[in-house]
Order: structure tokens, then sequence, then C-alpha cells
């Protein structure tokens, strides 16, 4: 007599019925981690400016010229800044400049300008930035970090 490979039909149903099982079976909840805010902000290249002394303004909007004379040094050098301030820059040089600063970018014709309508501590980390300015050298963006808020608690 001969023998037969005989395939049993459970090794056949077997994953399919667990498949279907873990089909019926409820999620598994997971809690995804929230976006930080720190992750749409540029990180600082350093705690503090180089520059040492940096201007500052109280005016909501910050301007800041960049100009090819007397010696390619933008105005101002240096900026202290504070989280709600915003940003225009404008372009005195005779030619088209190319700037980078956190996560903008772009090139501004003679003449031109280019206002970021966030305030610097939505796209920016305190500390100290680089307006970076091709064919120029840019001024340092210092973004003081935020003071603590003091609570009195009420009695």
């Amino acid at each position: 007599m001969s023998k037969k490979n005989s395939f049993p039909l459970f090794h056949f149903f077997l994953p399919v019925f667990a498949m279907l099982l873990g089909a019926c079976s409820p999620a598994v909840p997971s809690i995804a981690p929230a976006p930080s805010a720190d992750l749409y902000r540029a990180t600082p290249e350093a705690d503090s400016p180089a520059a040492g002394i940096c201007a500052s303004y109280d005016e909501e909007t910050i301007r800041v010229e960049i100009t090819a004379w007397p010696d390619n040094i933008p105005q101002p050098r240096c900026i202290k800044v504070r989280a709600e301030q915003k940003l225009v820059l404008v372009n005195r040089a005779p030619e088209t400049i190319e700037f980078t600063l956190g996560r903008f970018h772009g090139s501004l014709e003679p003449g031109g300008s280019f206002a970021i309508d966030l305030a610097f501590g939505e796209y920016l980390a305190p500390g100290a930035h680089s307006l970076h300015i091709v064919p120029y050298g840019g001024p340092e963006i210092y973004l003081e970090s935020p003071s603590p808020v003091l609570h009195k608690q009420g009695r």
C-alpha cells in the first residue's frame, strides 16, 4: 500500500483563521507624540551674539538694510529682538542679494524689500542666529529668551 502525502486542512486554515481573528479584534490605541514647537524653529548658532553689543528696538517690525557701501557692513550689525517682533529686509545694494534666515530664503532685487509676516519666536529658537546675505555679510539676530512669568498665588 502506498503512503499518501496528505496535507492536513488545518495547516491551510490556521493562518487564514489567525488573519480573520486579528482583523476582528479591536485596534490598540496609540498616541503619537505631539509636535514640539522647537521642531519648526531654527536652532541658534550660539547662545549669545559674537558682536557683543546689539541694537534693540521697541518697534513691532525690525528693519534691516543691506548696503554695498562704505564697508559692506549691514545696518545694524547685530540686533537683539523679542519673540513677538517681525523682520523687514531691504536691499540698498546695487545688485541682487540672496538671503537666508531660519526656514526663509530668497533673493531681493536692488531697492526691493521682503517682510516676514511671522514673529521671530515662531521660526527661531532663542539664541544667536545669522541672517545670511550673499554676496555681503548679514547681521546677527539675537532672539532673547522669554522671561519667566511669575504668578502670584491667590489667597
